[in-house]
């Protein structure tokens, strides 16, 4: 087990962040250990001197007998803190290692049962891999979280085509069976009888219009129908052949982006959640030109004229942001539409241009509800580079609600 667990945490050894903890967990004991070897070196050193100066009086020697006291006295205080350090350090690697065979032996015991031979060992790996998934999460760094919204604004690459652009009408070869068959016609062509029936269309007699006009009767019969039974009929067909709203949408979106993940998307909104907010609080409508739609941009414009004409605008501070949540999924004008919501907690009050505040109170906390509509684009970008950049999720409609934070 020891073994295992020492496979699974050597990438975990050699990250940086992991060796400045383990470099700040020995650097007491190098202290330690550095002040007693550097008091047994001087002592060493002043060996010589003291021996050379017993010859010549006998206080010199007096005073070398109590400095060579004075740093005994010294190196075995040192030395005594560094085994202290030494005995604590090991109890605690002791008990840690007592603590995780343990929990492993009790995972084993709960996982096999009768046959704890079958089932411990899988039960332990479980356990270990546990743990070095646990400390990869905590040292490493996690993935990086893009923005859904942003807009693209960097260079993309150029597509031209200078080849020709006209139609042009081609005849399609025939094939073997089809000069077969031709030349079989143009021989019994000649023929009056088989003539005729060459040339005879089904469509053209009168039995198959009849036909067809019954057809059509019945066809309008059962579309105007009111019968129960026909409407469940249909919405059986409806929901076998074409399936949910949600998951249409969700089928469009595979399409558009192979690679979307829904907790990722849901990481990305909470990225943006704060920028987008807090331009809307301060009246920033290019920040928000690179999040939102053109018709949503004309909304802010009229919201924020008159606060604008007076000099206000509401309190940008944002002291919380909840986590975001999928109300709906679903396809408008054959676009993906997806609908999140979050709330934050937000100082309740106006200020002017000098940052007085002119209505509300700067120490009331409001809860605000934001839902955001975000409609997907057709085509991803592709950059100059040669990166292709997934389709941008665009804020196409934004609603807010705010109640008094019981907080």
């Amino acid at each position: 087990m020891a073994s295992q667990l020492g496979r699974e945490l050597v990438p975990l050894i050699a990250s940086v962040q992991t060796q400045r903890a383990l470099l700040a967990l020995a650097q007491p004991l190098g202290v330690a250990l550095g002040s007693s070897r550097a008091i047994w070196t001087s002592r060493s050193a002043l060996s010589e001197p003291q021996k050379s100066e017993a010859s010549t009086s006998g206080a010199g020697q007096q005073q070398s007998q109590q400095q060579q006291e004075q740093a005994s006295s010294s190196a075995s205080s040192s030395e005594q803190q560094a085994q202290n350090f030494y005995n604590n350090f090991k109890a605690g690697f002791e008990d840690l290692k007592n603590k995780a065979g343990a929990a492993a032996g009790a995972a084993a015991g709960a996982a096999g049962g009768a046959g704890a031979g079958a089932g411990g060992e899988p039960a332990a790996q479980r356990l270990i891999q546990t743990l070095a998934q646990d400390l990869r999460e905590t040292l490493l760094p996690a993935q990086d979280i893009t923005s859904a919204t942003r807009a693209y604004t960097g260079p993309v690459a150029a597509a031209t085509y200078d080849g020709p652009t006209a139609l042009v009408l081609a005849k399609q070869q025939a094939t073997g069976w089809q000069k077969v068959w031709n030349s079989v016609s143009e021989k019994l062509g000649t023929i009056p009888g088989v003539a005729n029936l060459l040339n005879l269309k089904v469509t053209d007699t009168s039995a198959y219009k009849k036909g067809q006009e019954l057809v059509e009767d019945l066809k309008d019969k059962y579309e105007t129908s009111d019968h129960p039974v026909v409407h469940k009929v249909e919405e059986l067909k409806s929901s076998m052949f074409t399936g949910s709203e949600a998951s249409r949408a969700m089928r469009e979106i595979r399409v558009r982006d192979q690679a979307f993940d829904m907790n990722r998307f849901v990481q990305s909104v909470k990225l943006d959640a704060p920028v987008v907010v807090k331009a809307f609080l301060k009246h920033d409508l290019d920040t928000l030109s690179q999040h939102c739609g053109p018709e949503l941009m004309e909304r802010f414009a009229g919201i924020f004229k008159h606060f604008n004409e007076q000099g206000l605008f509401e309190d940008p501070s944002i002291l919380f942001i909840g986590d975001v949540e999928i109300v709906e999924v679903r396809l408008m004008d054959d676009d993906p539409f997806i609908i999140a919501q979050f709330h934050c907690q937000q100082l309740k009050c106006t200020r002017d241009k000098f940052g007085n505040v002119v209505d509300g109170d700067a120490n009331t906390i409001q809860r605000v509800y934001y839902f955001w509509g975000l409609q997907q684009e057709r085509s991803p970008v592709v950059t100059a580079e040669g990166k292709v950049l997934p389709p941008r999720w665009v804020i196409k409609d934004m609603m807010w609600q705010s109640m008094l934070a019981l907080v």
